[in-house]
């Protein structure tokens, strides 16, 4: 009996440890506000979007530790539409992944799997690329709400500071270790067109310091044309932010070439500065955007966009934003928001995001 006894209390001791050892977590993020436009030639527009601040989501993330240091992990994130059952209001590349536009599958906002150990980090999978990290870190807005820095024209393929792809597919990303702050990181996305294996395919990577209250990142991204023949799109973005405490400054410069197949060829910069202010409990944000065409079609425009976000728990916050764009020789940026494409050059938010 006490030997019955001792091998169920070493068997429960060992399960209790291997279970501990590994774990699953169910989270989420539901958005919900109201968005009016204006500024459009076919006039005001007044609805209600799921995703402004950030696209409404459901997710699941698990890690084991595998011992000696090494983990293996993975997440698959899929988006939904809290306000209806389909969205008829468009959307753009940012909103791959939420089911309000109908662009995208289940598990479509991310789905990878992880290895990390003393050799740094290796992910594979659809992933969010290392200059779309760049930018919604350096952005005050973090790439949502009416003032962010990935605002776009109205059928969302220009932006007046360019993610890349936001997200990846059939990547592969690896990270180096911290050292003292200082990451570098790569990235490989296939194209897998048979017979042209460089047809579509992304190349990427970031070299970046993080310590404290500082952040610099300088990131890179180029994409070739379908049939692999040329450069669709090559960014180079340089990001930074300082927390001051009474203040963080935000500031960033972006350059984008490129000729996408059938398309212009492009040619422009970017340039945004920006702040985080704390103020009456909640954050202040404000930015203004530069974006300077080099084509001879000299499409310039500026945008300059203030927000408020105050937090009513550790999970619930509501938000407020408004912004304009001032649009030069034909350019055509809209204000959108984290899932859409918006349709006029002025934008006002007003809405609340739960985290779970």
């Amino acid at each position: 009996m006490k030997k019955s006894l001792l091998a169920l209390a070493v068997l429960t001791a060992i399960t209790g440890a291997a279970s501990a050892q590994s774990s699953v977590t169910v989270y989420g993020k539901i958005d919900l506000g109201l968005v009016l436009d204006s500024g459009a030639a076919a006039g005001k527009s007044v609805r209600l979007d799921s995703g402004v601040s950030g696209g409404s989501r459901l997710g699941f993330k698990g890690v084991e530790d595998l011992g000696g240091g090494m983990k293996a992990a993975f997440q698959l994130e899929t988006g939904f539409c809290a306000d209806s059952a389909a969205n008829t209001s468009g959307g753009t590349p940012a909103a791959q992944g939420n089911f309000c536009t109908g662009s995208n599958s289940f598990m479509g906002r991310q789905a990878h799997g992880d290895l990390t150990g003393s050799f740094g980090a290796l992910s594979a999978g659809r992933q969010y690329s290392f200059d779309f990290l760049n930018l919604t870190t350096t952005d005050p807005f973090g790439t949502g709400l009416a003032g962010q820095t990935a605002n776009s024209n109205a059928t969302g393929t220009t932006y007046l500071v360019d993610p890349g792809s936001i997200r990846l597919n059939n990547s592969v990303q690896y990270t180096t270790p911290n050292m003292a702050g200082f990451t570098a990181s790569a990235e490989v996305a296939l194209g897998e067109t048979t017979g042209n294996w460089e047809g579509g395919r992304e190349v990427g990577g970031a070299l970046t310091y993080a310590s404290g209250p500082a952040y610099v990142s300088l990131t890179y991204y180029d994409k070739n044309n379908a049939n692999g023949s040329g450069t669709a799109q090559k960014d180079y973005l340089l990001g930074a932010t300082y927390d001051f405490g009474v203040v963080k400054v935000h500031g960033l410069v972006q350059k984008v070439s490129g000729s996408p197949t059938g398309a212009a060829a492009i040619n422009w910069y970017a340039y945004m500065a920006g702040v985080t202010v704390p103020l009456g409990g909640g954050n202040l944000l404000a930015s203004v955007i530069e974006h300077d065409d080099r084509t001879s079609l000299n499409r310039d425009a500026t945008q300059v966009g203030i927000g408020y976000m105050y937090p009513l728990s550790k999970r619930t916050s509501v938000y407020t934003a408004v912004a304009r764009v001032s649009d030069k020789n034909g350019a055509p940026y809209v204000i959108g928001n984290a899932t859409d494409a918006g349709t006029g050059t002025k934008g006002f938010n007003l809405g609340m995001v739960h985290n779970f």
